[in-house]
């Protein structure tokens, strides 16, 4: 269905509520059970919020801060802060106290509206420190005990009994925004540790949702489920394309409850990140070995006959009428249970944040999901390339989308110490800078063009494929670069590794932190009579981290010598979020995660390497 222009956010944000009045625009977990919001009331909330906004001194170009994590009340405030023409500055829910008293001062933010009691203490313990922090608005936490704590159900609630002079006077100030207006500044730190505030405009993000409209077919029908963090400017943009299409927006509840959480929605749409699917992936490949051997082959024979399938499929071709038939077989007696688990209805994902690999793709396209991997940055809004129905090519990040320019800049030494070229960008979807860091603006967009960091190349049908990181390297103390991603993609779905952490840089050998699939290995463990009370247990067992090593030896034996990881260390947990050891985006922050177990990489590292590798054959 085609999209009405528009130029801003807030444009878009009130053509939705006028055109699709629907009972269910948004869908809340409430009581146990999924319950929708009407388009009405979304306006009526939002309008008031802006309202209560005002009167606290929040005027065009002004910041509002917003610490929470994903719910309705989310959307609603930046909806509110948007509609003033003010900007929103979204921050983690992980953030520790000292991240966001730098980002509240960086950004001058006037205010902040947070969830949680936790989080309002975290405002609390910093906001004597900060002149410019007007108000603060708790979204659950009383106000009681906390002076000058506003509540954000009483600002949500005022006007409500006079609606219509509340929307109107929402739609005057709204449609005053400009397209060139700061929309949001996005605080990004990536897995380095110094966070940087990207500015994007109204016209920026507009921009990336009507090039991805060109690509994918969203409709009113559609139910999504938003997983991602929406202080992550992938969730962000994309749930604000599903706004201008009508589609309905539930929220998950967290990561644990996410299965059940599908199973209850049903959804149609979800953008998700690699480690999302592999864990789903994962999960399915579990439960199968506790079957019956009968079981297992068919399932085995089903997931062969996806694969010979899937080709015919990306490349818009029938298949055989033989492998037609067994596909359709396959899909009634074993894919189908596998969609079911995710609710069954689940049309497409889009996947993004970190690399695809192939077989996890070849997987969920093969069940009949597919899942289309694009690729972008904080930076440009965020979409630059994207695979999508009709232009798939697995291992690549899809074709540049409409309206932005990709060229490849000068040669660079890729993880090889081969040469590769940065990916560079220009078009409307790019921002106009690092909040206030002229020298870093500078070095960004040298030329006229935004410097990505990504190495990459552009295939002849116009595929973009990403090869490496310009920075992303290190360099054993023999002088031989390594790329630590490439290695730990290397292990995306294998079944005994749920997460790899590689290090090496100034040492003899490349070594990783690796958090084993626990349920795997544990079965395994029975298997072979190896006592265990627990994980600790488990992680401590000399014969568990033979067998694990062997695994890694099995997986890196056609790299050159000097790639190849030589010793592991083994964790008893898996590293999260809430322990800061990841990024929203589940992206391992490495000066986090080397400072932690610091002692344990140490010991690592003193252990002699099964191999000289820096004098083997090269």
């Amino acid at each position: 269905m085609g999209m009405k222009p528009f130029g801003t956010i807030n444009e878009l944000f009130l053509q939705s509520m006028q055109d699709y009045q629907k009972p269910d625009a948004f869908l809340v977990k409430t009581e146990g059970q999924y319950c929708g919001v009407a388009s009405r009331d979304v306006l009526l909330k939002v309008a008031s919020l802006s309202r209560a906004f005002s009167e606290m001194g929040v005027v065009a170009g002004d910041r509002v801060a917003l610490l929470s994590e994903n719910r309705l009340e989310w959307a609603l405030t930046d909806y509110a802060i948007l509609g003033l023409g003010a900007a929103t500055v979204p921050l983690y829910s992980t953030l520790l106290e000292g991240d966001v008293e730098f980002i509240l001062r960086d950004s001058g933010s006037k205010g902040i509206v947070v969830s949680t009691r936790d989080h309002l203490k975290k405002v609390l313990a910093v906001r004597s420190n900060l002149p410019e922090l007007q108000f603060v608005v708790a979204m659950d936490a009383e106000p009681k005990g906390f002076p000058d704590v506003l509540c954000w159900k009483d600002l949500e609630g005022r006007e409500i009994t006079n609606g219509t002079d509340a929307v109107k006077s929402l739609e005057m100030q709204a449609l005053r925004a400009k397209p060139v207006d700061t929309a949001t500044i996005v605080y990004t730190s990536g897995t380095t540790g110094a966070f940087k505030g990207v500015v994007l405009t109204h016209a920026n993000i507009a921009s990336n949702i009507k090039a991805c409209d060109l690509l994918f077919d969203f409709h009113p029908t559609d139910v999504s489920m938003a997983f991602l963090p929406l202080a992550h400017i992938f969730e962000r943009m994309i749930d604000f394309y599903y706004l201008a299409q009508g589609v309905s927006i539930a929220y998950a509840e967290s990561i644990d409850t996410l299965p059940q959480n599908l199973r209850e929605v049903r959804p149609s749409l979800m953008a998700v990140v690699p480690r999302l699917v592999e864990k789903i992936r994962e999960k399915v490949i579990e439960e199968v070995h506790h079957l019956p051997p009968s079981k297992q082959k068919l399932f085995a024979w089903a997931l062969r006959t996806g694969r010979d399938w899937f080709p015919y499929s990306i490349a818009g071709r029938t298949a055989p009428l033989g492998l037609g038939l067994k596909r359709a077989l396959a899909d009634k007696i074993v894919y189908a249970k596998i969609r079911s688990q995710m609710g069954g209805r689940l049309r497409l994902l889009i996947s993004g944040a970190a690399p695809l690999g192939r077989e996890l793709a070849e997987f969920f396209f093969s069940i009949g999901i597919p899942v289309y991997e694009g690729y972008g940055l904080t930076e440009t809004s965020p979409v630059i390339a994207v695979n999508y129905p009709g232009a798939v090519k697995l291992g690549t990040v899809g074709r540049v989308v409409p309206g932005v320019e990709v060229k490849l800049g000068e040669e660079t030494e890729d993880a090889e110490g081969h040469t590769g070229r940065e990916i560079l960008v220009r078009g409307p979807n790019v921002t106009p800078g690092y909040y206030h860091q002229d020298e870093r603006n500078g070095e960004a967009f040298a030329g006229g063009w935004f410097h990505t960091g990504d190495l990459g190349m552009l295939d002849a049908e116009g595929f973009l494929s990403i090869t490496g990181r310009k920075k992303n390297l290190f360099k054993t103390s023999g002088g031989k670069y390594v790329s630590p991603e490439k290695l730990e993609n290397l292990f995306q779905g294998h079944r005994y590794v749920a997460q790899l952490v590689v290090l090496g840089d100034a040492r003899k050998f490349v070594g990783s932190l690796m958090v084993p699939n626990f349920p795997a290995l544990e079965a395994y463990a029975r298997e072979q009579r190896i006592d265990f009370a627990g994980r600790e247990d488990l992680v401590k067992n000399e014969n568990i981290h033979s067998f694990l090593q062997a695994q890694v030896d099995e997986t890196c034996k056609h790299l050159p010598p000097h790639e190849r990881i030589r010793q592991i260390a083994l964790l008893p947990k898996e590293l999260t979020i809430a322990a800061g050891e990841l990024s929203a985006t589940l992206k391992v922050k490495r000066p986090v995660v080397e400072e932690r177990y610091r002692d344990l990489i140490e010991e690592m590292f003193s252990r002699r390497p099964p191999t000289a590798p820096e004098t083997a054959a090269r």
